[in-house]
Order: structure tokens, then C-alpha cells, then sequence
């Protein structure tokens, strides 16, 4: 969902000055008709100060700083409003200002549906900032440590966040109690330590601090919180009644952040899953489809190329992958690929299940003839699947690029189940639902029988089974599919299954 972020910041950006001109004439409107907002006299310098935060942390959200820029954005807000504001003018003000961006951009004939939508993911995350507490409260070990320091009857003399490198372990921050009274350069000198173990490190701090107690009467232990490792300072005579329980709450801190993060990222992948949607609900018939389909794999989860394949059933009962349409990848080489599923075994058994597949190295599972033509290092096989006709539809390879090695969660696989059913659902609909008499560009038009025997033949029914289900006799449906290989110009009744399928008739 950071893409989608950067995505709308950067759009933004590169519409600032047409946008700003369009915020002026918003804030011109609210000054000429007070009854639109009505703010207090003290809040009306709030009005103001939101497009004002906006512009300022703007560029950390076409960063690699999204988050964080969230938190700071937040956190100034509350820090200079010393009032709440009224959320339902602050929505109306976000509403405004959201609607002359998309004025602005929408001038843009090149500009698609998608980068709308990210503007209007990103502009819903931004409102939030403002009409939600910030997300420090949600108290993290650091946070927890600086507020310890403050106390009068904190026990610890000093703390040390530690983080590991090549070279050993270095100091990445460093708090004191306040009846240590030192002098900044010691500190700074602090700062710089590293050494080969935290023990050796733990010297040098005492060393540059010369305490006026014994070494002998000083305890220093560490502490692990998640990848983080923190150094603590204290007198021997409190430690034993002091670390058990000073233990138990940092663990208890970080259960509670691990479910907030865990949180986070639920919501982050909902709110991607009804982007997706939303995209793919704009298909009016089975090209657009298709095309939103493979398009919002890409869009919407954290890949750069997608591939659509069909799966289907020949008359001899092989099953068969075909290639359907490519997303920055060219459709061409795409729908000339007919696999037979036997050769690939993997592959096979992903596209008849419900669960995608992730495999670090393509060369496991696909011809090598694939992964030198498409340069395949990583990749995802989602399948496509509609749980409404329970039925396997095909399945979509993921990946982040030519050449690319990278890494999948489980989260994300998760996701893109979900992304799966969705997309079986609206190919489904589509697919089952055409017009019954279709034109391929030069040819003759392929009738309503003639689309009835392909689907069948799709779904791997043979000649016999064909005519029993449609009452005709087995010489009637041979002729049917005689003709239909002649209007499709296709070399054999795969081939016709093939070319169906790509052209959108079945």
C-alpha cells in the first residue's frame, strides 16, 4: 500500500502549482461563505495550517519514509492545535481539498482510474492523521525507555540501545538519569563507541563516565526486544527485586505492539483488497475483465509483472495451460504459450487448488526455454478460482521484475488468495455471460451452438458427451467443431479451445 502512496504523492507533486491554485480558491470560498464551515474565531488559523502540514511533509510520502512521515504529520498536528477540532469540518475541509486534486489531475486525459484511487486511499490516510491520536501512543520500547528517564524514582542510571554490524555491536542511543549530570561531549563520545560484544561495550560507557560509585556495585544487563538489544544500568542492591519484573513489562510491551502492527498490516491489506474491487468491478465485458484483472495483480500487491494463463481440458482429457494476456510483459508471447499440465507437475497442482504457490527460483518448476525468454528469478502462481461455480478458472504469475530474486510473506499469500476468488468471480461472470453470437476480426461469426460446443469442449468434455448433453448426434458436433476450426483457423480442437478463449468467445 506504500506504492499506492508514493504513487498519489508523486502525482501530486507533479501537479503542485495547477493544485495549489485550486486550494486558494477552496480557502476563498470557505472566507466568503463562514456559514460552509463556521469555525470558532481561535480555530480559524487551523483552517489554514492543514494545507500547510500537507505541503510540508509531502515529499516523505514520495519517499521511502511513508510511515514515519505519518507519525511526524500527526504529531505536529496535535502539537499545535490545543483543541480538538470538529471532525465533521475537518472531513468537509479533507473533502474539498481532495476533490480539487482530482479537478486538477482529471484534465489529464492519460491519467487512469487507479492513480484516482490512490489519491483517494492516500487522502483517507491523511484525514485520519488528523482526526486520530498519534501513533506514539501506541507505546513502544523507545518510547517506553525515554518516559522511564524522566521519572524521579526510575531506578536505571543510564540506558544504551545497542545494534548489531559487521564490526560487532555500536550505540544507536543513549539516556541517562538526571542526577548524572553529563556534559554533552560525553555523550557525544558515547555515541561513537562500537566494539566486538556488548560486554566490551558495556566498559567503554562506564569508562568515559568515570560514575563516583564502585564498578563493583554496578550491574549492567541486557535486554532483547525483537531485533533491538538494550543496555541497563543499576545498583547491584536493586537488581534482583527489580529485572523480573522490569522483564515481564517489556515482553508485555511488546506483545501489545506486535498485535498493533499485526493491526496495521491487516488493514493495510483490506484496504488494498477493496481497491482491487473496485478496479476490477469496472469491467464492462470479458476483455476489460481480464485486462483489470491482470493489471490489478500488479497494482494493487507488491508485483511489477503479471501473466494470466486458462486452464483447461482437452477432448482426450490432458489438461493444458494457455496463455491469456501480460501486464509489462508482452501479450503476444503470452497467449502464444499451450502447455500440456502433465510436463509441469508444480504447476498443475497449484492451478487445481485454491492456494498460491511462491518459488525463490522459477528454474524449479518452469522450462528453462520460460526463464531465459522472460528473465525469471522469483515468482508467484496465484490460481483463479470462483468459489460461487467452484470452479479453477487458471491462475496468474507474479513477479517484481526481469531478473528479480525477492521475498514473499505469508500475509501476502494469504492476500492473494483472496485476490484469486475475487478475479475467478468477475472472469466467471464474464465468461459465461457473452453474447451469443461473437465475430473474430475476419472471419464468420461463431454461432450459439457452435459457443455451447466450445465450453464444453473446454470444460474437457468429449464428442460423445457433448451430443448427449445437447441431444445431438456425435457426427452433428464433429461437423460443429470442423466448422468452428475453420472459422478460427485453428489446426486442431485445442487450438480452437485456444484461440476461443483469447479472443473472449468462451
Amino acid at each position: 500500500m506504500n506504492h499506492l502512496i508514493q504513487q498519489a504523492a508523486s502525482i501530486i507533486k507533479a501537479h503542485e502549482t495547477d493544485i495549489q491554485k485550486e486550494w486558494d480558491y477552496v480557502f476563498y470560498r470557505i472566507n466568503q461563505n463562514k456559514s460552509m464551515i463556521e469555525p470558532d474565531p481561535e480555530q480559524q488559523k487551523y483552517l489554514f495550517l492543514v494545507p500547510e502540514l500537507f505541503w510540508e511533509y509531502l515529499p516523505g510520502f514520495y519517499s521511502d519514509e511513508v510511515d514515519p512521515t505519518f507519525m511526524k504529520l500527526q504529531a505536529e498536528w496535535e502539537e499545535k492545535t490545543e483543541q480538538s477540532f470538529n471532525s465533521q469540518k475537518l472531513i468537509l475541509i479533507f473533502t474539498m481539498l481532495e476533490n480539487a486534486i482530482h479537478k486538477v489531475i482529471g484534465t489529464h486525459n492519460s491519467v487512469e482510474f487507479h492513480i484516482h484511487q490512490s489519491i483517494q486511499h492516500f487522502f483517507s490516510l491523511i484525514a485520519q492523521c488528523f482526526l486520530s491520536e498519534t501513533k506514539s501512543e501506541i507505546k513502544n520500547v523507545d518510547f517506553f525507555v525515554s518516559h522511564l528517564f524522566q521519572k524521579e524514582e526510575n531506578p536505571f542510571l543510564w540506558a544504551a540501545k545497542v545494534a548489531s554490524n559487521k564490526k560487532g555491536y555500536r550505540i544507536m542511543n543513549f539516556t541517562s538519569h538526571h542526577k548524572l549530570v553529563i556534559d554533552d561531549t560525553w555523550k557525544d563520545m558515547i555515541m561513537t563507541l562500537q566494539g566486538p560484544s556488548l560486554n566490551l561495550l558495556s566498559d567503554g560507557i562506564l569508562r568515559l563516565l568515570n560514575y563516583t560509585a564502585p564498578l563493583d556495585d554496578l550491574e549492567i544487563f541486557p535486554l532483547t526486544a525483537g531485533t533491538d538489544t538494550y543496555l541497563f544500568c543499576m545498583n547491584k542492591t536493586e537488581g534482583e527485586d527489580i529485572k523480573p519484573f522490569f522483564t515481564l513489562s517489556l515482553q508485555l510491551l511488546q506483545q501489545n505492539e506486535h498485535v498493533y502492527q499485526n493491526m496495521q498490516v491487516k488493514n493495510e491489506w483490506k484496504d488494498s483488497l477493496i481497491l482491487f474491487d473496485e478496479w476490477i468491478m469496472l469491467a464492462r465485458n470479458f476483455e476489460e475483465a481480464v485486462d483489470k484483472v491482470v493489471s490489478g495483480f500488479a497494482n494493487y500487491l507488491p508485483f511489477q509483472r503479471a501473466a494470466l494463463f486458462y486452464y483447461a481440458e482437452a477432448e482426450n482429457g490432458e489438461e493444458i495451460g494457455i496463455g491469456v494476456m501480460g501486464h509489462k510483459i508482452d501479450s503476444n508471447h503470452i497467449r502464444s504459450i499451450t502447455e500440456k499440465l502433465n510436463n509441469l507437475p508444480q504447476i498443475k497442482k497449484t492451478m487445481t487448488h485454491v492456494q498460491p504457490v511462491y518459488v525463490h527460483n522459477a528454474e524449479i518448476i518452469l522450462p528453462e526455454k520460460f526463464v531465459k525468454q522472460f528473465d525469471l528469478k522469483s515468482i508467484v502462481l496465484a490460481p483463479i478460482y470462483s468459489p460461487s461455480s467452484n470452479k479453477i478458472w487458471g491462475g496468474v504469475f507474479l513477479d517484481q521484475g526481469e531478473g528479480k530474486t525477492f521475498e514473499v510473506s505469508n500475509t501476502v499469500l494469504s492476500v492473494i488468495t483472496k485476490f484469486g476468488q475475487h478475479a475467478g468471480e468477475i472472469l466467471s461472470k464474464y465468461s459465461t455471460n457473452l453474447e451469443n453470437t461473437l465475430t473474430a476480426p475476419g472471419k464468420s461469426p461463431i454461432k450459439s451452438r457452435e459457443i455451447e460446443i466450445l465450453r464444453l469442449m473446454a470444460d474437457g468434455k468429449t464428442i460423445d458427451e457433448a451430443a448427449d448433453q445437447l441431444f445431438l448426434s456425435k457426427y452433428t458436433v464433429r461437423d460443429y467443431m470442423s466448422e468452428i476450426m475453420r472459422k478460427l483457423e485453428a489446426h486442431n480442437r485445442t487450438h480452437a479451445i485456444a484461440i476461443a478463449i483469447r479472443q473472449g468467445i468462451i
